[in-house]
């Protein structure tokens, strides 16, 4: 799964979508998101606003300075609990199934997902995500910068376990 999320990012030349509820990329990964911004291409992930371990959240939030500087769009969705696991790629080439955007579901876990190029298919993911960005509030590099004094602490707190999630 690692490998073909890192093929499908580098192979991007428009859009990224990417819906994940743990939402931890590595340094390789990361690079390859922010590879994907300077060479033009839209990337946009949406992860959850409520969540059901604040861990990981607040593992997930502590990277995203990095990514909302190099030009990532970050959303986080208000409307419910988000645990859907998707991304597409320009339209054309989408992947959903069990796999998180973490260390622990590429390199640990067993996880389970369905790729496809079909542009009807991957046009149907892409547009139920646009849909659920409707319900989302976009994070700014603003508004992270600013997040409270607890948040903060509670990602110092959760770096030692990174690895792990």
């Amino acid at each position: 799964m690692y490998t073909m999320y890192l093929l499908a990012i580098s192979s991007a030349r428009r859009e990224i979508y990417l819906t994940n509820p743990y939402f931890l990329p590595d340094e390789r990964m990361e690079a390859a998101l922010l590879a994907a911004v300077r060479r033009g291409v839209r990337v946009v992930a949406l992860t959850p606003g409520k969540i059901d371990h604040n861990v990981v959240r607040s593992a997930s939030r502590r990277g995203f300075g990095r990514l909302l500087e190099g030009g990532i769009a970050i959303f986080e969705y208000q409307a419910a609990l988000l645990h859907a696991k998707t991304m597409v790629v320009d339209g054309t080439w989408a992947t959903i199934g069990s796999t998180n955007f973490d260390n622990r579901s590429f390199a640990v876990n067993d996880e389970l997902n369905l790729a496809v190029y079909d542009t009807p298919l991957a046009g149907r993911i892409a547009k139920s995500f646009e849909e659920d960005l409707a319900h989302a509030t976009r994070v700014t590099y603003e508004s992270w910068k600013n997040r409270g004094l607890k948040a903060k602490l509670l990602e110092v707190f959760v770096f030692p376990l990174e690895s792990q999630l």
